[in-house]
């Protein structure tokens, strides 16, 4: 009994050591998401840490570790920075397919940028963002390439204790199921 109970631990092991040494294999396609709260109203006062960027290197299509939250007055508008890179092995296009607001808060802007304040003269992306028809095209990960864009949403006027959440989902055109979820989720006080 004890020698096949050896028996079974060497095989045990030695099937675990092997596992253990295999080549990572890296994927082919794989879109990446990050994203940050800039701030609130008209400038990103709260930029510096304590306010981290989420996501990096995190994929999943549920916003698990990937999710900024914020309470706000009613009335208030909030601003996020949100990152993609492709992280796959190969050139890849990769889609937006942005949150449309609703009835209470609305997505009023997504500028192409790193923006702390509204500016006129960047690139104004809100229709392609809404609709998920907002691409960027990226070379394989070596060129380390990168989009970032800024979402303001407005909140609702005179309604305490309203939540939103507004899932942006990246995909790769490469492999549609290769996607990543940020969340930027909002409620007012």
């Amino acid at each position: 009994m004890m020698r096949r109970l050896g028996v079974l631990l060497v095989l045990v092991l030695g099937i675990s050591t092997l596992a253990s040494s295999a080549p990572a294999v890296a994927a082919d396609f794989q879109a990446d998401a990050w994203i940050k709260l800039c701030g609130l109203s008209t400038g990103c006062t709260i930029d510096p840490l304590p306010h981290p960027w989420k996501g990096r290197d995190v994929y999943n299509s549920t916003g698990a570790k990937q999710t900024v939250a914020v309470r706000m007055e009613d009335g208030e508008g909030v601003r996020f920075w949100i990152t993609l890179e492709n992280d796959g092995d190969q050139p890849d296009t990769l889609t937006v397919d942005g949150c449309r607001g609703n009835r209470r808060f609305k997505v009023n802007a997504v500028l192409m940028g790193k923006h702390t304040r509204p500016d006129w003269r960047a690139e104004n992306v809100t229709r392609k963002f809404r609709k998920g028809t907002l691409a960027f095209s990226f070379p394989a990960r070596t060129e380390a390439k990168k989009e970032v864009f800024t979402l303001n949403i407005i909140a609702p006027t005179q309604a305490e204790g309203v939540s939103y959440r507004c899932e942006i989902v990246i995909r790769s055109q490469g492999r549609w199921a290769a996607r990543d979820t940020v969340v930027a989720k909002m409620t007012t006080y």
